[in-house]
């Protein structure tokens, strides 16, 4: 029986990323880092006796940490002011502070590489990193979105 070799999809390699929260403060806007997309279900132990009286060890699903989704820009005033009211409406809670929306990837081509819907996201996190006068460094804005639910479609 012959069978034929698996041949691996195209690895993602990225240029760009774009965040369009057109329900939000933020709307579209391009970013050079994406720190990382992460989501846990913690894994919980549950130990019973069965029928026969046998001790059994069993792991079940415990908590959920919501999706988030890290992404970094040079700082700069247009983007902060825009980035800044989004993450003020969640820090005032208000209902306006969650968006739908979506992350694509792009290589350096300006092909999609990669597309993410987000559901229901908000502004949960911002760092502005830290900057020294007289330095040529450029100062970089972190946003940390947080959302219910991240979905991944094909190019």
């Amino acid at each position: 029986m012959t069978s034929s070799p698996q041949v691996q999809d195209q690895v993602v390699s990225a240029a760009r990323f774009v965040a369009d929260f057109q329900g939000s403060p933020m709307g579209r806007m391009a970013f050079a880092e994406l720190g990382g997309i992460n989501s846990k279900v913690a894994s919980q132990e549950y130990i019973y006796n069965d029928a026969e009286g046998n001790t059994r060890h069993t792991k079940q699903f415990g908590k959920t940490d919501p999706p988030t989704i890290s992404l970094k820009r040079a700082l700069d005033a247009g983007g902060s002011v825009k980035i800044l009211a989004w993450h003020e409406l969640a820090r005032l809670g208000k209902a306006a502070a969650r968006a739908d929306g979506t992350l694509t990837v792009y290589d350096a081509s300006g092909t999609q590489q990669a597309l993410y819907l987000i559901e229901n996201a908000w502004l949960s996190e911002v760092t502005i990193s830290s900057m020294k006068a007289g330095s040529s460094e450029v100062a970089m804005i972190e946003c940390k979105i947080t959302c219910e639910s991240i979905t991944g479609k094909g190019k």
